[in-house]
């Protein structure tokens, strides 16, 4: 198996897993991102991947209803270059994001819960809450958070610019 191939395998196998889409969609994703640009067509998808033009084109249509591909078209080339939404990966950063600040409210209401039980309870009880945990996540998820931020603004900021 080719460097690539191996590299499109281990990359749709992560996507497929993580974003729970269909295995071929993962693996045209993956072709997608290593391709880049350029874009690539839909013939060389079916030669590529090794998927009936049938199965290529259901994947192709869903990706793109789905907002995560689009395609363009060079004047006097019948073809379509598939390509990755540019802006997808800060719309993945957003919706980390998003998720992340839900966490941390429930982690804070669920320390802010704890901290009243505690208060209730003996200062030499076995049922006291140990709270490091909330602390430590919480501080973990500030830290994460503001690094996506920066990194979904220079990506932003590359994006305007280009």
């Amino acid at each position: 198996m080719t460097k690539r191939k191996n590299l499109i395998e281990k990359l749709g196998v992560h996507i497929e897993g993580k974003e729970q889409i269909a295995p071929l969609a993962a693996r045209i994703l993956a072709t997608l991102i290593l391709t880049g640009k350029q874009g690539t067509t839909f013939e060389a998808l079916v030669c590529e991947l090794g998927a009936s033009k049938s199965t290529i084109s259901t994947h192709l249509t869903t990706l793109q209803a789905a907002s995560r591909i689009t395609y363009y078209t060079k004047s006097g080339d019948r073809k379509k270059y598939f390509i990755l939404i540019p802006d997808v990966m800060i719309h993945a950063m957003a919706d980390m994001l998003k998720n992340w600040k839900c966490e941390q409210r429930l982690h804070l209401e669920i320390m802010e819960y704890k901290k009243e039980i505690n208060e209730s309870l003996p200062k030499d009880s076995d049922e006291i809450f140990d709270l490091e945990f909330h602390t430590d996540y919480l501080e973990f998820l500030n830290q994460a958070s503001a690094s996506i931020e920066k990194l979904q603004k220079k990506l932003t900021e590359k994006n305007t610019n280009n």
